[in-house]
Order: structure tokens, then sequence, then C-alpha cells
């Protein structure tokens, strides 16, 4: 090669690597390759870095299709994660008008979304004495059955201002992330296997991002919220993250139960649907590999509108399988044994929980089908665990206490609210403190925004705040609020967006609320004393309160109802005063 030519070259190599790095606005080095974002503004013109549909896994589709996800292939050539992947198959009925899904639905799914604040210190390695920022792993809610980890619902700039890196990604959803076959390659738990194998992507790669693998906050609303707690008591998470929050949701079998009995009703009624008369596990698995997502989807949707929102769902593994098993006993044995009580966890519910889901219920007319079927009324765990004659004989109990003789849909509505959110929370609040737990905080939210979105989204009209309303106070909902919210706020709705946002970035970062170290803090965790939480009802306002009668009269109603949890609650007593 002549020096000219050597000359030219050299020439070139500069003058591109100077046009790529134009091209490429922040550049990382992730354990798969390069990797290129884009420079973004935040409320208050708060510069910050975004990589979105970053995969952590190889796509699960093919002969993949139900296996445990396997590394992505390693690449050279730059990755522009300008967009989000898109959302994994399901049938979204929950979230109405919110979610977009921009990049359509397709097995090929799993993507993470990473959002550094521009005072992150990018590409650090173990020998970098840097100021490293907390991270938050969102894990999106959807009964796990529908969602995604897009920034539809979960938009990140609330918390950019913050000095937070957030983290959203997809995990497999409905038949393809919780069909169980009870058999070695379809044992079930698809979706939280996804999420471990994404928890152990951010450890590899946290610090590349100017993240602190040390300090990993996992968050969950609804069915995430289930999620995070059941990760918080299984084995394979063990180490990958250091604090909960969950919102609406734990690992309580309430708004789905994790019984072999009913993985085994869903999955036969699912095969029947496709006319799937095979009882060799790996012939029928061999069918559903191979056939085409439309067939699949459709007999999904079946399922899903005649057992209800959540059908498939987690359970309790078979020993000995062929993955990473997640779920190795009946949850709430697991709480009662103090598994995840060493994790710290800030947890909440809304007032009026089950007022999201009216017209939902309208819809799937459930008063009838609990007249036909009066169980309906049951947290599906109760209704499908119990004997025929025990669960009908506990239906009597919950009607008498919520229609007293008229079937009504406040009555209904009202039932959901209590035994599917509010009371799980409250029991998981009860027994951490009996156990000692890990610094708890509670809070009860609230707060009417003068615009809901989750009313907007679907076309509402209720009183008081239903689920997933605050939820839209920590992240920013981008399908409405297109332009950013006022920072400083101006609003009571920015005023209450800034506070929330204030307050579960506190809790990243300084493992309080509050972050404060005072004697006497304006947000305590809860000890055995006094069961207090945190009503948050107006922006910028701590009230500490103590469970009123309403909530002490519900929690002993339902534990009349749940003999299960009602006998270990006393063994509790008995052995922790």
């Amino acid at each position: 090669m002549s020096h000219y030519t050597t000359a030219l070259l050299g020439l070139l190599f500069v003058v591109c690597g100077v046009f790529c790095n134009e091209q490429c606005g922040v550049l990382v080095n992730i354990d798969s390759g390069p990797v290129c974002g884009k420079v973004e503004i935040a409320e208050n013109s708060t510069k910050y870095y975004s990589f979105q549909g970053i995969p952590y896994g190889k796509p699960p589709t093919g002969a993949r299709r139900f296996a445990e996800l396997e590394p992505v292939e390693p690449w050279t050539d730059l990755l522009y994660a300008y967009e989000e992947g898109p959302a994994c198959p399901s049938r979204d009925i929950i979230y109405g008008s919110i979610t977009i899904k921009a990049k359509g639905v397709s097995e090929d799914c799993i993507y993470a979304n990473v959002f550094v604040p521009a005072t992150a210190q990018l590409n650090t390695d173990e020998l970098s004495e840097v100021s490293l920022l907390p991270i938050l792993v969102n894990i999106h809610g959807g009964a796990f059955n529908a969602g995604s980890g897009n920034r539809d619902l979960h938009g990140p700039e609330l918390l950019m201002v913050k000095d937070v890196i957030v983290i959203n990604f997809n995990y497999r959803l409905a038949v393809f992330g919780f069909l169980s076959l009870a058999s070695d390659k379809i044992p079930g738990n698809n979706g939280l296997r996804d999420m471990v194998t994404l928890l152990r992507w951010v450890q590899r790669n946290a610090r590349v991002f100017g993240g602190d693998p040390d300090k990993v906050t996992v968050l969950g609303e609804s069915a995430g919220a289930a999620s995070v707690n059941l990760l918080m008591m299984s084995d394979a998470a063990k180490g990958l993250f250091n604090k909960a929050i969950i919102m609406s949701g734990t690992a309580f079998p309430s708004f789905y139960s994790t019984s072999a009995v009913y993985a085994k009703y869903v999955a036969d009624f699912f095969l029947g649907q496709l006319g799937v008369n095979s009882t060799d596990p790996d012939e029928i698995h061999q069918i559903l590999i191979e056939l085409p997502l439309e067939d699949i989807m459709k007999a999904n949707d079946v399922v899903q509108y005649n057992s209800g929102i959540a059908s498939f769902v987690p359970v309790v593994e078979i020993e000995g399988h062929n993955y990473t098993r997640i779920i190795d006993d009946d949850p709430i044995v697991l709480i009662a044994e103090g598994r995840g009580k060493d994790i710290p966890l800030l947890m909440g519910f809304n007032q009026n929980e089950g007022e999201t889901f009216r017209w939902l219920l309208t819809i799937m007319d459930a008063l009838t089908r609990y007249k036909t079927n009066p169980a309906a009324i049951l947290s599906p765990r109760l209704a499908y665990e119990l004997s025929t004659e025990e669960a009908l004989a506990k239906a009597e109990l919950v009607a008498k206490r919520y229609f007293d003789g008229e079937v009504t849909m406040d009555g209904f509505i009202k039932s959901v609210t209590d035994q599917l959110f509010q009371y799980p929370i409250i029991k998981l609040a009860q027994w951490r403190t009996l156990l000692n737990s890990a610094p708890t905080f509670l809070y009860v939210f609230s707060y009417q925004g003068d615009i809901s979105i989750i009313k907007r989204s679907n076309w509402l009209s209720y009183n008081g705040t239903g689920h997933v309303e605050d939820l839209t106070y920590v992240f920013r909902t981008t399908t409405f609020l297109r332009d950013h919210v006022s920072i400083p706020p101006q609003t009571r709705d920015d005023h209450m967006r800034d506070w929330m946002s204030t307050l579960f970035s506190n809790y990243v970062k300084c493992n309080n609320p509050t972050c404060t170290e005072s004697d006497d803090p304006q947000w305590p965790p809860i000890n055995q004393t006094e069961l207090m939480y945190q009503l948050i009802k107006e922006p910028n306002v701590y009230s500490l309160s103590a469970l009123s009668d309403e909530f002490k009269t519900m929690v002993e109603f339902c534990d009349s109802v749940d003999d299960q949890v009602r006998t270990r609650s006393e063994t509790f007593k008995q052995q922790h005063g």
C-alpha cells in the first residue's frame, strides 16, 4: 500500500470519527456492544440521555418461544437506540388510550429503555473513582396479561430532574409469559424469569450508564408490584436489587392465584380452544412453538374474556425443570417465613382502587357472572382453591357485607377495592412489623387531580382515586402530557407530580421518602405500636395517619373470609405478641 493511500485512509478515518461522533449524541459500550443514545430535554430544561430499544436477551421466537431467555448475540457496529421496541403480544383491555404501542406488537419484544440524567459519568469501570447514580428499575403492570415498559405510561422526565437513572423494559405476557403445563419445557413464570434476566443485565451494565449496581431499587405497580414482591422472596433474584417499591399489589395472591389447580384449569381451557388434545407435554410444546402467533392470541383472548383479566399468572413451579426456578412455594408461606423481610420497602394503594375497573367489569357483565356463580366475588385464589361448598359459603359472607340484599355494581367495585388491593397491602405491612423487617413505609393515595389521566383515558367519571392513579404522578404519561409539566410547578397537578416524584426519588437515593435522618421524621417507617401511613391527599402536605376504624373493620372481615391468612396471623400474634 502506498504512503498516499495510507495517508488518505487515515484522513478518512479521522473524518469518519468526527462525523460518527456528531451523529451519535451519546455513546456507551455495554457488554454486548456499542450503543448510541440521544440527548433529550426534561422538565425545567434538564438534559438527559435516552437509550431505547436495547435488547437484553435473544428474541424468544420459534423454538425459543417458551424457553428461558438466552444472551444476545454481541455486535460490533453501533446500535442506534433511538426508539422503543415493540410491545410483547397481549390483549390490552386495561389501559385504554394511554398505551399507543407506536412500534406495534411482536414476539421479538425483549428490550430495555434506559434513561440517564446528564449528570451521570458514562462508561465507568470498576477502578473509576466517580460518583455513581442510584438506579430505579420499573416493572410495568397489566395483570400479567397486558402493558409494556414503554414511555407512554412510564415517561422518565420527572425523575430525570431528581438525578435517578430509570430503566423500563418489556417482559413476556399472557400465554407467552405465564402459561404453565407443569413440565420441563413450559413450567410457567417466563415473565418473571425475564425480569431476573433484566436485573442481571442491569448488574453487568450499571456502571456503563453511570449507575451504581449496589443501589438498585425495583418498582412495580399492580401486577408489577406483585412481581417485585415475588422477586424479593426468590433465590434467583438475590443480590440483584437492594430496595423495593410496590404500588397496589403484593405477593399475597389476591387478584391472581399461584396454585397448580388454577394453572391447570387455565392451561386446559387454552389448549381446548386450540383443539390440542394431546396429554404429552413435549408434544404439546412442539405444537405450540409451531403455531402462528395469531392463532395463539385468539385462544388467549377467549381465555382472558372467560377467566378474567388476570388469566395467565405466576405459579408455584415444579422442582427440577430445565430453567431458573422463581417461585418455590406458596407466596403466603414464603412471606410468613420471612423471605424478603431484609429488603426495605415503600408501598401503598389508592383510596378507590376498583373504580378504574368499573367500565371493564360492566363490559364483562360481572354482575350476571356473579349471579350465575357467586364465587366470582371472591379472589381467584379462594374461588379456585376452596371446595365448591366452601367457596359458596365464603361468597355468601362477602355478599352480605357488600350487597346488603341487593346486587349492585357499587358493591362489587367496593369488594374489588378491599379484597384485591387494600387488604393485601395492609396485611403485608402487619406481617412485616411482626417479622421485625427492614424499614417499611406505607401510604394511601387519595389525591383527586384536576385532570385525571386514568379517567380521561377510559372516559371514566367517579369520585376518588382509582387503580394506577398514583403511578401517573411519579412517571409522566406522555400520551396526554405531551408538553412538559411545569417545574417549578404552577398547577395543583404539577405540584403533586413534583412532590410524588420527589418522595419516590428520595427513597431511591436516601432509603427514606423524606431524605432525613431526623429523630422525628415526617414520614417514619411503620412499627408494631401503631400501623401509621402517609395519607397523600394534597401536594406537599404530610399527614401521618393511623388505620381508621373503616380500614380495621375491613381487615377483620377479610381475615374472616381467608382462613389461611387468618390462621397464620393468629400464629404470628402468639409468637411475636
